[in-house]
Order: structure tokens, then C-alpha cells, then sequence
């Protein structure tokens, strides 16, 4: 079978025709999807970045070549589906029961635990993913001169360096990311990962004759949902997970990569391996039947239940949801927070201009940790996914690197050190000890007012002498109209049984039937996405043509940057939905300092 790399712009042609820039994903007409609390289109506003670009896998064998039929005949479908169960997966790790498991240590739910994602497609001996078709770099950044010379996916010894790096930086896990397709188990996927398993023994012998010597990291999944999509089959239709062979074709893959890796590796969470699902907007349909399928077909075979950690579009249970693009700034899920040390795909072909988002010599990333352990312990995430370990096209690493060789590495032991052991700092800036904080026309006082380019847009007027802000229409008309407004995080940042208190002085003249205001919140059951929407009592606005001032409580205000990167938004409804403010004060209620 033929194996070859494209070049990165031709291959995002082929995989992606028409590409979201900052979301990576297809724009697919007539779809929506759930965004920052919202219903939008896809390849609009979403804080996914994009995808890693990724050479085309093998095509599958004649024997799946009858799955096009699969539509016109539910039995065949049904054959299908059975045939990839049967086949036997390319380990040895499966078939366990409860017995298999007893040993193996595991983290437990609410425990403070670091992972990252690990990147491990490169090969210097044919040059995957090291240099692009035209002879230049494909890589934006790289690692040492030295780890250059045996830097391939195939090598035990690279990936034993990286898991002494990866130790050495305080990371509890590392996640391969996964793009194995079920019978393809030649492809560098499965290949990369009987070396990593070797690496991992060879760590782990090492400690057993040393107790000095570094504990190797555990091994969770991320799971690159791009191959539901990018599949190599026949049919150039999206995996359907809502259908037998669909569902099959999913828990296969998932299968797969865990009979691999011996159950005393695995990276667990109250004895369930952990599993990390990228976007959703991959496969053809999903419905939240999925994960119940899955969790019944692993838990029969591998004698225990997943610890299934979803990009927020999913639907269905899961244990934990994460947002990614967190190399591009903090983002804060349910249980996982995802950080990183910026962004810069400069070497990738095809995406101009490149986005970046600058290091400041590390001084980025030390914002992200830092924020991170200003929110309190009690309503923090107790997961951190740090993006990347090693994705060098688009410079989200932190392994050692050619110029800032151990910089991350050894920031990151810090932060994950304090972050493990409950750790808070004190906020600091210009606003600790201010009474309030305040946004108007004239002045700002701790409270900005954000633009954007989706659905928070305004325009500058002037009323009655009083310079003020009007909502309009946002990128497209069918989506809502806010105001976002953002609190100086040295005033209110990640507090827990806080409550805040937010004055709105607002034109009452008929543009808009109403509007509420929605805010970060603490308490994860009172709005969406784990309360990062929750909404105040609507405020009716009449005709009267005059200023008027509306005063709402919001308790439980974590305000840490969660409403589509703001602390809060003014939800406008009704009518020509135009809202005109000039005014805004958010104070903390007497006796509830943000350090209790």
C-alpha cells in the first residue's frame, strides 16, 4: 500500500476544502453546534484552534470496501459492524477482568493531576512531519540539535528521553495523540506506541533497581477525532456514530490503542483509563447514545469503565468536558483546565496569514499557571491539560527545545508542584483594595468592555450629552446580541461564595423588549457549560427616552473569564435587540473579600 506525506497546504485542500481558520474544522452548511453557551454555525466563533495537519493514512482493506452498501441494506451494515468487533485488536491488553486492574495505581476523582498531549508522528529517517515535499522546515519549532539526529516515532530511545523529560517536568501523563484506524496496524500510530510501551519498561526497570530514579509517566488517550472524517476508507462520508457499524468503528479505535499498553501504564482516574475526545464535528452525526455503547463494549471487554473527558460539543455522560486552544490562553472546563505557552504555525503551509500568539519569553505561560492558581482550590479544575507537550508545526510545545532548552520544562515542575498541593496566589494589580470597579463612556476603572467580532459587537453614540455604547447586529444576523464585559482580575478573580453586585444604567427607549445579565458562575449546575452562563432576572425595558439604573445580586460570581473569555455579558432580546448602556459598576458585597 502506498504511504506518503503531502504537503501540508495541499493536504488541508484535500482533507478540508473550504476550512474555518481559527476553528480548523469544515465549514458545514446547514449545521449547528453548541458554542460558549450558544447555538452557532460550524466553522464560526469556536475556541478550538486548528488541527494539526497530519499526512493522509492508508486506505483500508477490500474487505471494508462493501460499507457504501451499508445504507441500502441494515443487514449488511449489521455484518459490518460485527466484522470489525471480531477481528482481533493488535494487542495483547484485552479480555481483562477486575483481577488485571487491582494493582495498578490510579489517581482519584478531585485529585490534582497534570497531563499533556503528546505528539509523536515525527521521523527524521523519512522526514515525516520534519520536513515539508519543497525541502523546507515543517516545523515552526524544534527540539535540540542533538535529539535531532533520532527523532522518529519507531525509536525506543526518543521516546524514553521524552518520558525523562516529561518526569522531569511534573507531569503525571502524557496522552498520545491517536490517529489509528481499526486494521491498519502497521501505520506509525500503532508503531509509536509498541515503542512508547518499550520506553515506558525500560523507565520503569530503571526505578525498580533504583528508587532514585524518575517514575515514569502514566499513558492516557487523546483520542484525534479528525480520522472520523479522515478515515482512508473507499466512501469519503464521515463516520455516522449513530449507527451500529459507526459505534462499532468508534469503540474499535478506542479498542485498539488499549490493548497496546500494558494496564500497569495506564493513566487512571479511580481505576479507569483516561480518555480525551477531540471535537465532535468530525463524524457524520453523533447522538448521546454513544457513550453508553462505548462504556458497555469496554467495560465487557477490558474489565473496567472509562474516564471519558469530551471536547465541549459532545453530547452525552461523560466525566469531565475540556475547551482546546489553552496553548493560546487559559480555558477552563468542566474539571480540566486547559494552558499553554502561546501559538505560532508560521511553517505550516497553507494557513496565511499564520496566527501567533507570542511566548513573551515564557512570561505567557507564567500568566496562564498563575491564573490558574488564583482561583480557589474548592471550584477549581483538579485536571490540567497542558497543549502541547510536542506540537512543533504549530509551536505549542514545552519539551526542551533548541531555544529556551529546559525554560518550560522547569516552569511547568513549579506550577504543577504548587497546583498539586492546593496551592493559591494572592491576586495582584491595581484594583486589589478598590471598593468597585467601573466601565462608562467617559472612563474606565477596572471594567472593560470587550470587542468582538462574533456576537458581542457595538458601536459608539451619544446620548443626551453622554457618550455611550449601542449593541448592533453580530457577524451573522441570526445569532444572539451581547455586551461583554470583562473585571479586573486583581478586584474579583475564581472566588468561591462570592457574591457580586452589578449596576446597569441603560437607555429606556424601546430598542430592545428586554435584557439580563449572564455571568461566570461557581455553581456548575446553574447555567451552561458548567455555569459560565448563568442568567439574572430579566430587566423589561419601556419608551420612555430617559436614563434609568437597574441593580442585580449574582451570587456565586466566580467571574474567571469563562463567558466567551469575559466575567460577564448584558443578553439582549427582543424588538430591533439594540441596547444602549453608558454605564456600569460591579462591587463585591461587604464582608466577602475574594480571599476567603
Amino acid at each position: 500500500m502506498e504511504d506518503r506525506v503531502l504537503s501540508r497546504d495541499r493536504r488541508c485542500n484535500l482533507l478540508f476544502g473550504v476550512r474555518d481558520r481559527i476553528s480548523g474544522v469544515p465549514i458545514r452548511r446547514g449545521r449547528s453546534q453548541l458554542v460558549d453557551g450558544r447555538v452557532q454555525a460550524w466553522g464560526t466563533n469556536s475556541n478550538k484552534l486548528p488541527w494539526s495537519w497530519q499526512r493522509i493514512p492508508p486506505i483500508l482493506s477490500r474487505s471494508l470496501l462493501f460499507v457504501c452498501w451499508a445504507a441500502l441494506c441494515p443487514a449488511i451494515a449489521a455484518v459490518h459492524a460485527g466484522s470489525l468487533t471480531d477481528r482481533p485488536p493488535p494487542g495483547p491488553h484485552h479480555r481483562l477482568t477486575a483481577e488485571d486492574h487491582a494493582s495498578c495505581p490510579s489517581s482519584r476523582t478531585g485529585q490534582p493531576i497534570v497531563g499533556t498531549t503528546y505528539f509523536y508522528w515525527y521521523d527524521v529517517y523519512t522526514g515525516e512531519h520534519i520536513t515539508d515535499p519543497d525541502g523546507t522546515s515543517a516545523l515552526t519549532r524544534r527540539p535540540p540539535a542533538d535529539a535531532m539526529a533520532d527523532l522518529s516515532y519507531r525509536s525506543v530511545g526518543w521516546h524514553e528521553r521524552q518520558l525523562l523529560d516529561v518526569a522531569a517536568a511534573g507531569i503525571d501523563f502524557v496522552m498520545p495523540v491517536y490517529w489509528g484506524l481499526p486494521g491498519e496496524y502497521e501505520a506509525w500510530s500503532f508503531v509509536g506506541l509498541r515503542a512508547l510501551v518499550q520506553a515506558h519498561e525500560r523507565m520503569t526497570a530503571a526505578r525498580a533497581s533504583n528508587a532514585a530514579a524518575p517514575r515514569p509517566p502514566a499513558i492516557g488517550m487523546f483520542y484525534d477525532t479528525s480520522t472520523l472524517r479522515h478515515h482512508g476508507r473507499d466512501t469519503k462520508e464521515a463516520i455516522d456514530l449513530t449507527t451500529d457499524e459507526g459505534r462499532a468503528w468508534f469503540y474499535v479505535t478506542i479498542r485498539d490503542f488499549w490493548s497496546l499498553i500494558p494496564p500497569n501504564q495506564w493513566a487512571r482516574v479511580d481505576g479507569r483509563p483516561i480518555v480525551f475526545l477531540y471535537a465532535a464535528s468530525f463524524a457524520a452525526a453523533v447522538d448521546e447514545e454513544l457513550f453508553t455503547d462505548l462504556r458497555a463494549r469496554f467495560q465487557a471487554e477490558f474489565g473496567t469503565d472509562l474516564f471519558l473527558v469530551h471536547h465541549m460539543d459532545w453530547p452525552g455522560r461523560a466525566d469531565a468536558w475540556y475547551f482546546w486552544g489553552g496553548a493560546t490562553g487559559l480555558k477552563i472546563g468542566r474539571h480540566v483546565a486547559a494552558l499553554g505557552p502561546g501559538y505560532d504555525e508560521s511553517a505550516v503551509q497553507g494557513r496565511r496569514p499564520p496566527l501567533i500568539v507570542g511566548r513573551q519569553r515564557g512570561a505567557f505561560y507564567d500568566r496562564q499557571w498563575e491564573s490558574l492558581l488564583r482561583i480557589a482550590p474548592v471550584c477549581r479544575p483538579w485536571i490540567v491539560h497542558v497543549e502541547t507537550w510536542n506540537e512543533w508545526h504549530e509551536g505549542t510545545d514545552i519539551a526542551r527545545s533548541h531555544d529556551a532548552n529546559d525554560l518550560y520544562m522547569r516552569a511547568t515542575a513549579k506550577y504543577a508542584d504548587a497546583f498539586r498541593a492546593g496551592a493559591r496566589l494572592d491576586p495582584q494589580g491595581s484594583f486589589v483594595n478598590a471598593s468597585r470597579v467601573t466601565w462608562s463612556g467617559r472612563r474606565v476603572g477596572g471594567l472593560h468592555l470587550r470587542e468582538s467580532g462574533g456576537d458581542g459587537r457595538w458601536h459608539r453614540t451619544v446620548v443626551d450629552d453622554s457618550p455611550a455604547v449601542s449593541s448592533i447586529e453580530g457577524a451573522r444576523p441570526e445569532w444572539g446580541r451581547y455586551l461583554y464585559f470583562d473585571v479586573d482580575d486583581s478586584y474579583v478573580f475564581g472566588d468561591v461564595g462570592l457574591t457580586a453586585e452589578v449596576t446597569v444604567v441603560y437607555r429606556d427607549d424601546g430598542g430592545c423588549g428586554r435584557f439580563w445579565i449572564e455571568y461566570d458562575s461557581s455553581d456548575p449546575e446553574s447555567g451552561a457549560l458548567a455555569g459560565a452562563f448563568r442568567s439574572s432576572p430579566a430587566v423589561t425595558v419601556g419608551q420612555t427616552g430617559t436614563w434609568r439604573s437597574i441593580t442585580r445580586q449574582l451570587p456565586d460570581a466566580l467571574l474567571s473569564n469563562r463567558c466567551n473569555g469575559a466575567d460577564l455579558r448584558l443578553a439582549i432580546d427582543g424588538d430591533r435587540r439594540q441596547l444602549t448602556v453608558r454605564e456600569l459598576v460591579v462591587r463585591r458585597l461587604p464582608g466577602r473579600g475574594i480571599n476567603e
